[in-house]
């Protein structure tokens, strides 16, 4: 089995707390669930805290067992920046980072995709962590860029983060459209799922994990953590967790439809949401 956790860090932001009280919340997810693999968006780093280490570093440090990738997006004055990290509990084969265009001023951020290669047990495990932004436009201009991207990656490919976009997006249908498998509305389609937080309660779902043909099958479970509305919250994101079943063939039949579990499957269908 192997499980997965994406979550937007929020940076150093403090419109719920300051980072030292949510440091340790974030960290004793990281301790009870044990994730094998964990992607990370809006991942600050500040020369002038915690010695200069990322957050996933601090939280790598605060857990244990745990190989950290980051890579900034954007940099900001006095050495500040923020950007994506990978945490796993084996090195990655390789990592990548490709850049994503701006669309003019609207959203100020740089956006890069992360991209880790990891030990599979038929052939590698690629893992890309996106964040997108909030505006339609510019989520559409990344979206068409990290297709192309995707379409060169030989797989099987999992892609994951917070994509900024609603499931009923344009953003989200085309990613549909290529292939790729949104393993919440796949497992728990009557449960809406909602990821962001407003006013201390969960509103929309903007982050995602979506699989290839190869591994839409494997899906086992999938849910929130760190979710619990009121004002002490991790972050303004809840966490996204998934369990994925061995790898019991090569390769699958391409379906036409969201149902990631075939006759043969090597796990079980998850329980109904209560």
């Amino acid at each position: 089995m192997t499980q997965i956790l994406s979550l937007n860090l929020g940076g150093y932001g403090e419109q719920h707390d300051p980072w030292r009280a949510r440091r340790p919340l974030v960290a004793a997810v990281l301790a009870e669930q044990q994730p094998d693999l964990v992607a990370l968006q809006a991942v600050a780093r500040d020369p002038a805290i915690a010695r200069g280490c990322d957050q996933a570093t601090q939280l790598a440090h605060d857990v244990g067992g745990y190989e950290v990738v980051y890579r900034p997006a954007t940099r900001g004055p006095g050495g500040r920046e923020s950007g994506l990290a990978l945490l796993s509990r084996v090195s990655p084969l390789a990592v990548h980072v490709h850049p994503l265009s701006r669309r003019g001023d609207d959203d100020p951020f740089d956006r890069v995709l992360l991209h880790g290669v990891f030990p599979g047990p038929r052939a590698p495990l690629h893992v890309v962590c996106a964040h997108l932004s909030w505006i339609e436009a510019q989520a559409g201009d990344n979206v068409g860029e990290l297709l192309v991207y995707l379409a060169a990656v030989p797989g099987p490919r999992l892609l994951l983060g917070d994509f900024n976009q609603t499931p009923t997006s344009d953003a989200l249908a085309r990613l549909r459209g290529a292939g790729l498998v949104d393993a919440w509305a796949a497992l728990r389609p009557c449960d809406p799922g909602h990821t962001f937080f407003e006013a201390g309660a969960p509103t929309r779902r903007i982050d995602y994990l979506l699989l290839d043909r190869r591994l839409g099958p494997r899906a086992c479970e999938v849910s929130l953590v760190l979710d619990r509305p009121g004002e002490r919250r991790a972050s303004d994101h809840a966490g996204l967790l998934a369990r994925l079943g061995d790898d019991g063939r090569a390769d699958v039949a391409a379906t036409g439809d969201q149902g990631p579990h075939q006759p043969g499957s090597p796990c079980p269908q998850s329980a109904p949401p209560a």
